[in-house]
């Protein structure tokens, strides 16, 4: 992650990812201007911290979709909308970004591939243009935005933490997937009726759709595809799928996901070389709520992340030292 200090607004605006606009101070100027930015590849994660009110005009760039989200704390008000904490405003590309903030305030922004959106939303979504070509504020409650501001937060201390973490591009992959499948969801939930209905289209077997299911879901494990592409690869309807999952395995694709991802996490901190970490190796694999990861990891095998990982770099050391 890249944190971008400013003690002038101009140059903090400038800095903005996906965004030709200007600044205007309002209130006292309190300094403290600060951008942090996380390039994804598909998408720029942006902690933005404001150091005074401010009044904001700009552009949104051609080719180039946005998100806004207001953080707790903060008093903005974006698209002549108050933004809360249970909604984001969703901006098309090359529309007009108007906003201002009562008091220096704290926000997340997101400026995402156009190419990479409308791939999604229209193949695995299901959203007509109309809901994806016009801005405005997508209210969806705090259970749907949370988890938002929640991934791209641990992804820029991670970052922050392990800069290395983020050259690896199935790392940048699965976290840009996540983030975009999380918005086009909100989206899907903001308009009633919005999925296109695909009619006729040809059943696939139930022995094709787990195959290719099982075969998505390992890829997106390893960040070589997203997982909110699994409709898309299956080739089927999410009620087609569920059944499947449910009739083979005896739970839905996303608990199968869960599973296999804590094994597949298991099998990398037992082989662990020295050097790895706990945030290291579950970043690998798409996992940016360790807090709620650990607790299922200990759920399912009896100890921690950490302990297994201490475990295996224990043992690697014995060995070493009997050489």
């Amino acid at each position: 992650m890249v944190q971008l200090k400013f003690t002038d607004f101009e140059a903090y605006a400038k800095a903005v990812a996906g965004v030709d606009g200007d600044v205007r101070v309002i209130g006292p100027d309190r300094g403290g201007w600060t951008l942090d930015v996380l390039d994804a590849g598909e998408l720029n994660a942006m902690l933005g911290r404001e150091g005074a009110p401010v009044l904001y005009s700009g552009t949104n760039h051609a080719g180039r979709y946005g998100a806004y989200i207001s953080l707790p704390g903060s008093d903005a008000c974006m698209q002549g909308q108050q933004a809360t904490d249970d909604q984001f405003i969703w901006y098309a590309p090359g529309s007009d970004v108007h906003g201002y903030t009562r008091r220096p305030s704290r926000f997340i922004g997101l400026d995402l591939d156009g190419t990479a959106v409308v791939r999604r939303a229209r193949e695995v979504a299901g959203l007509f243009e109309e809901h994806i070509e016009r801005t405005y504020p997508v209210v969806v409650g705090r259970s749907e935005i949370a988890p938002i501001i929640g991934m791209v937060t641990r992804a820029l201390a991670v970052h922050r933490e392990t800069p290395a973490v983020f050259d690896s591009a199935s790392v940048r992959v699965a976290f840009s997937g996540q983030v975009i499948h999380a918005l086009l969801r909100c989206l899907v939930l903001h308009n009633a009726g919005a999925v296109r209905r695909v009619r006729g289209r040809p059943a696939v077997p139930r022995n094709e759709v787990i195959r290719r299911s099982v075969d998505h879901i390992q890829r997106s494990i390893r960040g070589e595809a997203a997982l909110g592409d699994l409709l898309l690869s299956a080739g089927t309807s999410q009620r087609s799928l569920s059944r499947a999952f449910d009739e083979v395995f005896g739970m839905g694709p996303q608990q199968y996901y869960m599973l296999e991802r804590l094994h597949v996490v298991r099998k990398a901190l037992r082989e662990a070389a020295p050097g790895d970490t706990v945030t290291s190796i579950c970043t690998r694999f798409g996992v940016w709520d360790q807090g709620r990861f650990a607790g299922m990891y200990h759920r399912t095998f009896g100890l921690r992340p950490s302990a297994e990982l201490a475990a295996a770099l224990g043992g690697a050391k014995s060995a070493r030292r009997t050489r």
